[in-house]
């Protein structure tokens, strides 16, 4: 594999990471609207 497509793929799983980074700091904020994302219903 060339150097680029090294690049490449670590940027893809860093955005990755920050993309799910950033649903673990929502949903520890407002996890009700995670459950509406998800099309969960919560009763408890």
């Amino acid at each position: 594999m060339s150097e680029r497509w090294k690049w490449f793929w670590g940027g893809v799983g860093l955005a990755l990471l920050l993309v799910v980074l950033a649903l673990l700091f929502v949903a520890y904020q407002r996890p009700e609207m995670l459950l509406d994302w998800a099309n969960i219903r919560y009763c408890g």
